[in-house]
């Protein structure tokens, strides 16, 4: 009798975990990029991008990963994980500025993110939204990959 508790108890456990954590009435989320620009922040070198979030589910949608990688003149030169994001609030366009610290590139090349002013390079920037970061669930379904694509310029800081 104590092995069938057990069991029965296991089952549920599998059943609770496997249900879905997806709010009622899910839509995908309408994620737009409005700039990518190289930034300086606390002495480091890297890029700012700025981006929108539009959810109109009936509850917060919640993130398994956020992901950015940036590509300079088709090289990778700055990467971003976030697996700890908080749900996305619904029914309001969220707006938000990312901070990638340039961690893929070397220290003459950040130098010279800093230091000319007319440097103008073709920019790459893949954001992932992942609600479910296992690629084979159904709730991967609405995950959100958009890519900003064109040329940015360099600032002096």
């Amino acid at each position: 009798m104590n092995k069938f508790i057990k069991a029965l108890m296991c089952l549920f456990t599998v059943i609770a975990t496997s249900c879905t954590s997806l709010p009622d009435n899910v839509r995908k989320l309408d994620v737009q990029i409005q700039s990518l620009t190289i930034a300086n922040q606390n002495n480091v070198e890297g890029f700012l991008l700025e981006y929108s979030v539009k959810h109109t589910s009936s509850e917060a949608m919640p993130v398994d990963l956020v992901k950015v990688d940036i590509v300079l003149n088709n090289r990778l030169v700055a990467s971003y994980e976030n697996d700890d994001a908080a749900p996305i609030p619904n029914k309001v366009t969220n707006d938000y500025k990312l901070f990638i610290p340039a961690n893929k590139i070397n220290n003459v090349a950040k130098k010279s993110l800093k230091t000319t002013p007319m440097l103008q390079v073709q920019a790459k920037a893949t954001l992932s939204i992942l609600v479910d970061d296992d690629l084979d669930s159904g709730e991967a379904h609405f995950n959100v990959i958009k890519t900003y694509e064109g040329v940015i310029h360099g600032t002096t800081n």
